[in-house]
């Protein structure tokens, strides 16, 4: 097998094993469940249901948009590159009236090109996602404090 097929391998079996969205708040219910028995809380599954889904819907949208952005930045470097390092060094080649260089040249030339279509893609995307995240986070969102316990209430319960 050659190294790019196993780089899809291993590609793709990662993807196949990131939890989507249902099972990320699952799995912050299990957990807030846990912790709710932990602190002495008593949450039904219905409660702990609804607040995991809104701990999860409260960081879901930010980390869509910073992965977007993680693309974008990517895509930067990579055109960044290109442009900086390869291109004036492929010009100057194809400048000596090398025919190989020049078609080495017309093919970086659409690449980069193409590159750069993707890279206004993830921008464009970047910019609608992110203004809405950025919309809904303005919102006013109404933080009830948890109330702390007397100095060493933590302590007493645990030595019970």
């Amino acid at each position: 097998m050659s190294r790019e097929a196993q780089h899809e391998e291993q590609a793709r079996l990662v993807k196949a094993a990131l939890p989507g969205y249902l099972a990320v708040r699952e799995t912050a219910a299990a957990v807030l469940i846990a912790t709710g028995k932990d602190m002495g809380l008593r949450l039904d599954e219905r409660d702990a249901r609804d607040l995991a889904h809104a701990v999860v819907e409260a960081i879901h949208k930010g980390a869509e948009v910073r992965g977007i952005a993680f693309a974008c930045d990517v895509a930067d470097m990579e055109l960044d590159a290109h442009r900086r390092y390869l291109l004036p060094a492929a010009r100057e080649k194809a400048n000596s009236d090398d025919p190989l260089a020049r078609a080495v040249l017309a093919d970086l030339e659409k690449y980069v090109e193409g590159a750069a279509k993707l890279r206004d893609e993830l921008v464009e995307r970047l910019a609608r996602v992110g203004g809405q995240w950025l919309a809904e986070r303005q919102a006013v969102v109404a933080v009830v404090p948890m109330p702390t316990p007397a100095k060493g209430q933590h302590r007493a319960k645990a030595a019970a």
